[in-house]
């Protein structure tokens, strides 16, 4: 009896020392702006994402958050101490987070998000067939400026002159910002571009804009820099009177006029599906890239009174949500 219960602990023994060796998934999670508690909008959607398929943080995964603190100049040096870390795969958010990942790894899965033309950057070779190590949810910000410059157009007929906010820094932001020039030529409005790459130079812009006074402000969609200023954008285009568009609804939450977006954190709840399908062994290069089917009309109509705009009936018929 002895003898066979040594050797029934002796036959365990490998088995116990394998489950100890097995470690929980461990999923990285890097972005350019910081990480912020309570989570925003867009990462808890995001974890949302990720418990609907049973992975829980602490319990069934591990993740690694990683920021560059809004500091573009920090995220290769923040992705290679990420990398470092070995994860299972990299869940990354921005234009320039993705261009960090690719330079850093060419072997551990990429999840990107938020991003306006992967192709057009160089991160994958076609929406249908990324090849390498990156997949993810896109969006063509770019084909929807056209359709910005328009809704502003019906709600400021006699607008002549439009102002383009861009981030120089973002690898994305040249495709949109041409699309919206050209879309301006073709509404009869005179573009301005105002590139900027630091806070300072916001802050340059927005003095530039009160002297000069455009009849219209377009924000590019760019993750990071201009994302992060929303609100200082917002609020100097109502003290200098500028009417606003954007390509992001948390925009016109933080008081621009109105905003014509995709659903962003939708996206970021789509990528666990994603996180999942890599964890199951799948093979990033085999994952099309999705495009999100909803692009959210939003309305600040608290807004357009303090800058003494009637919005046509016909505009706000067509919004998905006014703010009031």
């Amino acid at each position: 009896m002895r003898r066979r219960q040594l050797l029934l602990v002796a036959l365990a023994l490998p088995a116990l020392a394998a489950r100890a060796q097995r470690r929980m998934p461990r999923i990285g999670y890097l972005v350019l702006p910081s990480v912020t508690e309570p989570p925003s909008r867009e990462r808890q959607a995001f974890l949302d994402g990720l418990r609907e398929r049973g992975y829980v943080p602490g319990k069934t995964i591990e993740i690694l958050y990683a920021s560059a603190e809004s500091d573009p100049g920090f995220l290769d040096t923040v992705c290679q101490d990420l990398v470092a870390k070995k994860p299972d795969l990299i869940v990354v958010s921005g234009a320039e987070a993705v261009v960090a990942a690719k330079k850093t790894t060419s072997t551990i899965p990429v999840v990107m998000l938020a991003i306006g033309d992967p192709v057009g950057i160089g991160a994958v070779q076609s929406l249908s067939r990324p090849g390498g190590n990156i997949t993810g949810v896109s969006f063509l910000s770019s084909d929807l400026a056209s359709k910005r410059l328009e809704l502003m157009r019906a709600i400021v007929p006699t607008a002549k002159r439009v102002m383009v906010l861009w981030n120089s820094g973002n690898p994305n932001a040249d495709v949109e910002v041409r699309a919206a020039i050209e879309g301006a030529w073709k509404l009869g409005l005179t573009p301005e571009e105002s590139p900027v790459a630091s806070d300072r130079e916001i802050a340059t812009a927005l003095a530039a804009m009160a002297l000069r006074r455009p009849d219209a402000l377009y924000v590019t969609f760019t993750a990071g820099l201009i994302a992060s200023n929303r609100t200082l954008i917002a609020e100097s285009c109502i003290k200098h009177r500028v009417p606003s568009v954007a390509g992001w609804g948390f925009y016109a939450e933080a008081g621009g006029l109105i905003s014509y977006a995709p659903d962003i954190p939708g996206t970021f709840h789509r990528a666990a599906y994603y996180v999942e399908r890599i964890l199951k062994g799948a093979k990033p290069a085999e994952l099309p890239i999705e495009l999100p089917t909803r692009v959210e009309f939003v309305v600040n109509l608290k807004t357009a009174k303090t800058l003494g705009l009637k919005i046509p009936r016909e505009v706000l018929l067509r919004a998905d949500r006014v703010i009031e």
